[in-house]
């Protein structure tokens, strides 16, 4: 297989695993809250993997710069899930999960910046576009004409994930060619999760009160599928070309776009429906032209 269709396969496989993750996900959250949701997910996605890293762990590969880049990518995942999460409960999701989608564009960025990658013609439309119906689909004309606020909260979160997501996932490529497609994933997950258990306890959120037990068999498998998504993602960055997997993966917010329209009942402004299909359309072609 070539590099090309190796980064477009595993593009695809993490834009499934993220899609059910976030659908699930902004279904728990609504249920239990952000910071139960993102505990439970990130606690059963560790244990699940923890076999395999017993068994594939060498001390003496992982060096102290690496200890120290993986740290502060897990500190920023925190801040990022917690944002993401808080985003999916807010809402729309409908509108929220292709403007998160949008990572790929700061990732774009960053390889053109940091790795001296260069976007052809069809690319730059293909962000330019995207761009412009993120933030079309970001205002609500009709929050404004009843004295609220033009941008939600949701919306805002939204952006600010797209924004943290793109840089940790450069940097998850970048480490996942020194480390291996599972480390990286893995390390940032245990540490991430040992710094949202105790914030879980401080916040006084560590209560089973509202959780069924299928609920909390929907959120490990939902932990256990958007790991698998982020593997996929690691391992298509270590043999491939990171922007072509990235555009690959972001295809992902058809899942829980269709959640927030079916399930959750969510009704848009016609600029904002204008503003999603700019958007769609603008990570479709930039799909294509990598």
């Amino acid at each position: 297989m070539s590099a090309v269709a190796a980064s477009v396969v595993f593009g695809l496989l993490a834009a499934a695993g993220w899609g059910i993750a976030d659908f699930i996900a902004a279904a728990a959250s609504k249920r239990v809250g952000v910071l139960r949701t993102a505990t439970g997910v990130h606690l059963a996605s560790a244990v699940a993997a923890a076999g395999y890293f017993v068994i594939v762990f060498e001390p003496s590969v992982v060096k102290w710069q690496h200890w120290a880049i993986l740290g502060a990518m897990s500190v920023g995942g925190v801040l990022v899930y917690v944002a993401f999460y808080r985003a999916l409960l807010e809402g729309p999701v409908v509108v929220v999960s292709p403007i998160v989608s949008s990572y790929a564009i700061i990732l774009i960025g960053l390889a053109v910046v940091f790795a001296g990658e260069r976007l052809s013609l069809w690319q730059t439309i293909g962000a330019v576009c995207s761009v412009g119906g993120v933030v079309l689909a970001s205002f609500d004309p009709r929050s404004l004409s009843a004295g609220g606020r033009l941008i939600g909260l949701g919306v805002a979160l939204a952006i600010v994930t797209m924004i943290g997501l793109g840089g940790l996932s450069y940097a998850l490529g970048i480490m996942s060619r020194e480390l291996g497609w599972f480390l990286p994933v893995f390390i940032t997950r245990v540490v991430s999760t040992a710094l949202f258990i105790p914030l879980t306890f401080a916040m006084r959120q560590w209560t089973f009160k509202g959780v069924t037990i299928a609920l909390a068999l929907l959120i490990a498998f939902a932990g256990i599928v958007e790991m698998g998504g982020m593997f996929a993602y690691a391992r298509g960055t270590e043999v491939g070309v990171i922007s072509i997997v990235a555009a690959a993966s972001i295809s992902y917010p058809l899942i829980p776009m269709l959640g927030g329209i079916i399930l959750f009942r969510e009704r848009l402004a016609f600029s904002q429906w204008v503003g999603l299909c700019i958007t769609l359309s603008g990570l479709f072609v930039l799909a294509l032209a990598s």
